[in-house]
Parts: C-alpha cells; structure tokens; sequence
C-alpha cells in the first residue's frame, strides 16, 4: 500500500459550519474529499501567479491518464498566505493524487482492501488514556500526520495515532515520516 505525508492537515471548527485556518482534509456525506491547504507566504521569493501554475499544472497533468474529478476551487494568496481548497471526487481520487493512504466504508470493505485492525481503539466515550479493542467499525480514514473532518460522529479512533478533538474531528498524533495508519470509526 503506498503512504506518505503528501500534507500537513489540522482543523479548527466551530458552532456546527467549518473555519479552516490550517491545514484540513474533510470527508463528505457524499463521498467527497475537500483538502484545504492554508501556508505561510511571506517569503520575499514567494510568488503567488507561480502558486497558481504550480498547482493547476499538477491537477491538469493528473487529469490527463484519470477519469476522476479533481478540482481546484480557490487557488489565491491573502495577507502573505496561500489559500489553496481542493476537491476530489472519492476517497480513491484523493489518495491517488496525494499518494496518501485514504479509505472510507464498512469493516467488511475496508479488510476487502486490505486493512489490518490489529490495532487499539479509543472510545469517544472513555475518559483520556482508556484504550478498548474494537471489532465493530463503521468507517476508516487511513493516513499518516493527517487531520480529518468525518460527515458524522466519531466512536473510535487508533489510540497510537489519534485523538478525538470533537464530535466530528480527529487529530493526528502519529509521526509525519511514519507509515502507520490512523483509524478513525464514525456513524
């Protein structure tokens, strides 16, 4: 399975709506990835029209052998940083063009793909540093040094490689340079 950090993700949510203020991948209902990409640009070499190139010209030349949708939907430089918000059409899609490991559906689908739940889960209901094993999962986000917005609530995540931040957010706590796998089980 190919893995690497091909992103730095973090999330910042408030009051039900999404505020990226960093780094962000979110999952959506339908199946959409949206990887939103907030860094500083303040370097006197930075050049924003070469951001826009850069960035188009890796969409356009993925899109020439792919059938999927990959979309840039803001590619712009504020206030000395880039705002860079990218649209895959599935999970598959999204970890093709990364190269990082993504993957959303049942326990049945995800050992289909491969997957290996020999792994400890955090309860969203334990108290801090309780750890279950879980052999019930409704979903799995794998990764490394990713932080994930899921379309519903989160009950399990890897205790080695994650923490839950709120009800829908999940915070990595693996290594960026590792190939482990962060879990996340939402409903």
């Amino acid at each position: 399975m190919k893995k690497k950090a091909a992103v730095l993700l973090g999330l910042l949510a408030s009051c039900g709506s999404t505020s990226v203020t960093e780094n962000t991948v979110e999952l959506k209902k339908n199946g959409k990835v949206i990887e939103y990409t907030v860094e500083d640009f303040s370097a006197s070499y930075y050049d924003a029209d070469e951001l826009t190139e850069f960035v188009d010209a890796q969409v356009a030349s993925y899109l020439e052998d792919s059938d999927a949708t990959v979309k840039v939907t803001k590619n712009e430089v504020e206030e000395q940083t880039a705002w860079v918000t990218i649209e895959y059409d599935s999970t598959d899609t999204y970890a093709d063009f990364t190269g990082t490991a993504c993957f959303s559906g049942s326990v049945v689908q995800a050992q289909a793909a491969g997957y290996d739940f020999d792994v400890n889960f955090v309860s969203a209901d334990d108290e801090p540093g309780e750890e279950e094993e879980s052999s019930v999962l409704t979903g799995l986000i794998g990764g490394t040094a990713v932080d994930v917005i899921v379309p519903g609530t989160v009950r399990y995540v890897s205790a080695d490689t994650a923490a839950i931040t709120g009800k829908s957010t999940v915070t990595t706590t693996a290594d960026s340079n590792s190939d482990v796998l962060v879990y996340v089980v939402y409903e």
